[in-house]
């Protein structure tokens, strides 16, 4: 009882960030709701590992590898999504994200030279064919807008979650060279929170803040529950269960946060989207199931598509 509460405590969580991702938008440039969102999870990270007792010393070489997964998983890719919910409701970016299981069985075969089985590439499709039918879908509900906007907004969420794939088989790596996962996100959060600082000042936005309890509120959520607390519970589901069946909590999110849109952002499901929302979930369980099958042969175990920087 206790996993399954951890589970959907997990998955609720992170299928309401995407909302609250919406309301940072409006006065603070994106880029500095990055670098606060971070900045606030990595001091409270650091401040728990340092209070623990936790090696929080690394060599220089160590610190190259975690800065380059902060760069991809807590800088870049994050600003493209607050950027991409300026264009559909944060449902639909959520959607989008779900691709990034898809992108990491490629990226894993590229870059970490692990094999790809046929149940991965049949799930590949399915989620990408589902990908496609509600976007065919997106484009009729919104053809009051430019198609252009259409595709530019499509374009930053999928160059995010691409980004994020790329952070997570670093992270990958990282976690093969025995780097423990909790001090790698208190520090590699510090660094996105640096990043995005410095990427702000480099486009001449100075920091401003929005006082409101809109803004505030969902900062305190994503930077508190929606990180700290979030990552917790998940890494307590892995210990309890493993990673590859924690890892399923990743196929509520798209639903939740679409289902949290039609409540709070006038979002309206058809047939067509039901259908394609089934076939991302669909292709998700593919890819999650043959991932499972094959962490269970030596040699050949993969990291689930949220197991790098949520599991230890």
């Amino acid at each position: 009882m206790t996993n399954i509460f951890t589970f959907l405590t997990t998955s609720l969580i992170w299928g309401t960030t995407w909302l609250a991702i919406k309301f940072q938008l409006g006065k603070v440039h994106p880029l500095w709701s990055v670098c606060y969102r971070f900045a606030l999870a990595g001091i409270i990270l650091l401040l728990y590992c340092y209070l623990r007792g936790l090696n929080l010393n690394y060599s220089l070489r160590d610190h190259k590898w975690i800065a380059l997964q902060a760069l991809f998983l807590f800088s870049l890719n994050y600003f493209f999504y607050y950027c991409g919910t300026d264009y559909f409701v944060s449902g639909i970016v959520a959607v989008i994200f779900a691709s990034v299981s898809i992108l990491n069985i490629f990226n894993a075969r590229i870059f970490l030279k692990t094999p790809l089985s046929k149940s991965a590439i049949l799930g590949a499709v399915i989620g990408m064919a589902g990908l496609m039918r509600i976007f065919h879908n997106e484009i009729y509900r919104l053809m009051d807008q430019e198609l252009q906007t259409i595709i530019t907004g499509l374009g930053i969420c999928l160059l995010g979650t691409a980004l994020a794939s790329l952070g997570q088989i670093i992270a990958t790596a990282n976690m093969r060279r025995s780097l423990p996962y909790l001090q790698i996100n208190a520090i590699g959060m510090s660094y996105g929170a640096l990043y995005t600082g410095i990427g702000a000042l480099v486009l001449g936005e100075w920091p401003t803040f929005d006082f409101t309890p809109k803004y505030i509120g969902s900062l305190l959520y994503l930077s508190i529950v929606g990180t700290v607390i979030a990552f917790g519970l998940y890494m307590k589901l892995v210990h309890n269960i493993g990673p590859g069946k924690a890892s399923y909590a990743n196929i509520l999110i798209p639903v939740i946060a679409l289902t949290v849109s039609s409540y709070f952002e006038d979002f309206s499901w058809s047939v067509e989207m039901i259908y394609g929302v089934i076939m991302v979930v669909l292709g998700n369980v593919v890819v999650m199931v043959s991932k499972t099958l094959q962490s269970r042969r030596p040699k050949l175990d993969i990291a689930s598509p949220e197991e790098p920087r949520k599991a230890a």
